[in-house]
């Protein structure tokens, strides 16, 4: 298959590196030439796109979401789209309206790396690949996405846009957010923590950009999952507070 695969960043490189692997016709385009050249170093069949839209079976978008937004808005793509956002609905909405063959996705994998930092072909393996076909993508279309994810070694699994932006607010978003919190505590004292610290706060040092695109995509979701954290963090206080031992016992054995 030709994919040409705009944005070469953690995600987007790694699967770059994988699909071609794999034998696809691969080409990426970046605005950093220099990130493109090292990833046609690290897998030399890559080819580097010098357009922004360039003729393919599949274009796969992995770029920041506020990027991916005017791309949708402005950029005439006739063949299929897959994206690898973490938030699907303000996407499937612009997609809609300009009647693009778009089908959602979001591999649940990743690391806090930037760039070729973040490469790793082998992120994906077994990891679930959450799909949302819009109304113009066709059962070609997906047949074409389900291929690559088959390659990637991904577990697909398809529900609505509505369905997964409330689900990754709670598993992902807000997690962020619970270890930045943690950061902060812990911000004087990080020299004495040990791995559970280490483990517990990686997701606060995530790409900020990407957190800020989260809460402008997917705000409402997010400041209602953090609510729910704010409640149950009270209760926790208070049973603590009060010393009612039992309490505490049942709250954190939910």
């Amino acid at each position: 298959m030709k994919i040409q695969i705009i944005g070469a960043g953690s995600i987007g490189g790694s699967i770059a590196i994988r699909l071609s692997k794999c034998g696809h016709e691969v080409s990426v385009f970046d605005e950093s030439i220099g990130t493109t050249e090292a990833l046609k170093r690290k897998h030399r069949d890559i080819s580097i796109s010098l357009k922004i839209c360039e003729s393919a079976d599949l274009t796969i978008l992995a770029v920041p979401m506020s990027s991916e937004a005017q791309l949708l808005q402005s950029v005439a793509f006739e063949e299929t789209v897959l994206d690898v956002a973490s938030v699907m609905q303000p996407f499937q909405l612009i997609a809609r309206k300009r009647k693009i063959r778009f089908i959602s996705g979001h591999p649940m994998a990743g690391n806090e790396h930037k760039g070729p930092a973040g490469w790793d072909e082998s992120m994906f393996d077994g990891r679930v690949f959450l799909l949302s076909p819009g109304e113009f993508a066709s059962a070609e279309d997906l047949k074409r996405v389900l291929e690559i994810i088959g390659d990637l070694r991904s577990s697909p699994e398809h529900l609505s846009p509505e369905r997964h932006d409330l689900i990754v607010s709670r598993v992902s978003q807000a997690a962020y957010f619970l270890s930045r919190t943690l950061l902060n505590l812990g911000s004087d004292f990080e020299k004495y923590t040990g791995p559970g610290y280490a483990s517990t706060s990686r997701l606060g040092r995530q790409n900020r950009d990407m957190v800020i695109d989260m809460a402008r995509f997917n705000g409402k979701n997010i400041a209602s999952s953090l609510e729910e954290a704010e409640i149950y963090l009270r209760k926790i206080r208070v049973a603590i507070e009060n010393e009612d031992l039992n309490e505490l016992e049942e709250l954190i054995s939910e």
